[in-house]
């Protein structure tokens, strides 16, 4: 008799066990779930930004242009501008291309983390060529419009060129802590399983 209350008693024992791994298994899947969401607003907040800056370089491009030569400057100045605020928008579509929802909710975990690489170390890629370039011409500039000793719009474009400078650093990090805390979920998450 008591051979069979131990049976019955594992029995129950394995049935519970069981539900729990069930359980378990159904809390992992609904965690992965609301991370998995929670990641994609994130994404989404990247492309908003990244469609953004496209947007903006598009449209200050031939503003660029026309604004040089308004303010009597070389035109290649305004040129140079424009076709350097354009490969600034192909190289962040470029940067973006891979976070795009239908292709980042079927990802999985671990190619949504080489996918967030990837954008960051685009992102950084891109400092290695934007940042001489605009050392470069505004360098030129400002000895241009030294030269010229029109210190009005030399005042207008370092206030100008300081408040990009500072937009432009605000977003880079904001992106790149974005980028991280989508990594670091996704490490998370290969933990749990």
């Amino acid at each position: 008799m008591k051979n069979h209350t131990d049976y019955q008693e594992l029995g129950d024992m394995r049935d519970q066990l069981a539900k729990l791994k069930d359980m378990l298994n159904s809390e992992r899947m609904i965690t992965e779930r609301m991370m998995r969401r929670t990641m994609s607003e994130k994404v989404n907040k990247l492309m908003r930004r990244s469609i953004f800056f496209i947007v903006i370089a598009l449209l200050f491009a031939p503003y660029e242009i026309w604004a040089m030569n308004f303010l009597g400057f070389n035109p290649i100045y305004g040129y140079s501008a424009a076709i350097f605020l354009i490969i600034a928008a192909v190289a962040e579509w470029q940067t973006c291309k891979g976070l795009r929802d239908e292709h980042f909710s079927r990802y999985t975990i671990v190619e949504i983390a080489e996918t967030m690489v990837r954008y960051k170390r685009m992102n950084i890629k891109w400092l290695y060529f934007s940042i001489p370039f605009v050392l470069v011409w505004g360098g030129l500039l400002a000895y241009d419009i030294l030269k010229a000793e029109n210190l009005t719009v030399m005042i207008g474009i370092s206030v100008g060129f300081a408040i990009g400078l500072a937009f432009g650093i605000h977003s880079m990090v904001k992106a790149q802590r974005t980028a991280n805390e989508i990594i670091n979920a996704t490490h998370d998450l290969m933990r749990e399983e």
